[in-house]
């Protein structure tokens, strides 16, 4: 749960707040700026905490994907206000550790059937989530870097 709970500083420390151009530029056409792999992170942490709770109250849920473009898109993350997004971000990781924090230890082995990746246990959900971090974490890095070429 401490892990989850450092995200939202470490993205947000990370996002170069003093250069609005660099934090909102986008790489490439598809690519995410920083600001946006920030407001997806929100996105993705709110979904996986959804899943882990109908994994814990359903019996074998189906966890449907969904679109992680349209998502920021429709968020309109590339416009935010950093701190907005922090503190947004701040309540999804709190809301995932305090759900799981509730869990007894044989919760964690309870399954959804996700869309893409199949059987995943609630252990797994957790795992994909806090795995995902540093590859994030660089591409908004990558982005803000991008920038200055």
């Amino acid at each position: 749960a401490m892990q989850l709970r450092e995200i939202p500083s470490t993205f947000y420390n990370d996002l170069r707040k003093d250069d609005q151009q660099a934090m909102r530029h986008r790489p490439a056409a598809g690519e995410w700026s920083a600001i946006e792999v920030m407001g997806h992170m929100i996105d993705k942490i709110s979904n996986w905490a959804t899943r882990v709770e109908r994994i814990w109250h359903e019996e074998k849920p189906k966890l449907p994907g969904y679109d992680q473009d349209v998502e920021v898109t429709k968020h309109d993350y590339q416009h935010a206000d950093p701190a907005a997004l922090r503190d947004q971000l701040a309540q999804q990781c709190e809301r995932f550790a305090s759900i799981v924090s509730d869990l007894p230890d044989s919760a964690l082995q309870r399954q959804g059937i996700h869309g893409e990746f199949g059987p995943m246990t609630i252990q797994d959900c957790m795992k994909a989530v806090l795995d995902s971090v540093p590859e994030h974490l660089k591409q908004l890095q990558a982005a803000q870097v991008s920038y200055a070429k």
